[in-house]
């Protein structure tokens, strides 16, 4: 009798699982809209978001700052935990 419950109870939590793919999914779209929230509530939402943390990005290193850019890194300063969130479930969801 008490296999039967252990068994019950071991599918049970089996079957209730999200597998990890709509985990990670149901991540970056929690941290999708959680980067949209923080971007609108700096003014920023038309600025497309930063692919990095980086500040000093040597990929732009002695271009002019341009609205853009300036944006960017007001939201790598501003929104730095969604950000971080953002592109960690962005690698999840990749893998």
């Amino acid at each position: 009798m008490k296999r039967t419950l252990l068994v019950i109870a071991l599918v049970a939590v089996a079957c209730s699982r999200e597998d990890p793919r709509q985990k990670a999914l149901g991540r970056l779209q929690k941290a999708e809209a959680a980067m949209t929230e923080c971007k609108q509530r700096i003014g920023l939402g038309d600025i497309p978001t930063p692919d990095t943390v980086v500040l000093a990005d040597p990929a732009i290193k002695g271009a002019e700052l341009t609205v853009v850019t300036a944006g960017q890194l007001r939201m790598k300063v501003e929104c730095r935990l969604e950000l971080d969130e953002l592109l960690d479930a962005r690698r999840e969801a990749a893998r």
